[in-house]
């Protein structure tokens, strides 16, 4: 368990089977909703960025780094990441 936790209100599941994107050109297109509101509620900031990051795995590094970037992380906390994405297993 790490020895940092950083409390925020998290989706819990903020997979890209959850988030619903405001259709349009590339440049305008945002997060326009979420469905599947079950695990809402207050949790380290990295359940939902563990999540998110491991999901867009399959668009490649380029599209991990725009997340962190955009979300404005500059670095990954490994062990943070590792226990989340682990965490998430029993769900």
């Amino acid at each position: 368990r790490p020895s940092v936790a950083d409390p925020v209100v998290t989706y819990g599941d903020y997979s890209l089977d959850n988030i619903l994107i405001a259709d349009g050109p590339i440049t305008d297109s945002h997060v326009s909703g979420c469905i599947d509101l079950g695990r809402l509620g207050v949790a380290d900031r990295y359940q939902d960025l563990a999540i998110a990051w491991n999901c867009l795995d399959e668009f490649g590094p380029d599209a991990q780094r725009a997340f962190l970037d955009a979300y404005g992380l500059a670095e990954l906390d490994a062990d943070r990441l590792a226990f989340h994405l682990a965490l998430d297993e029993f769900f």
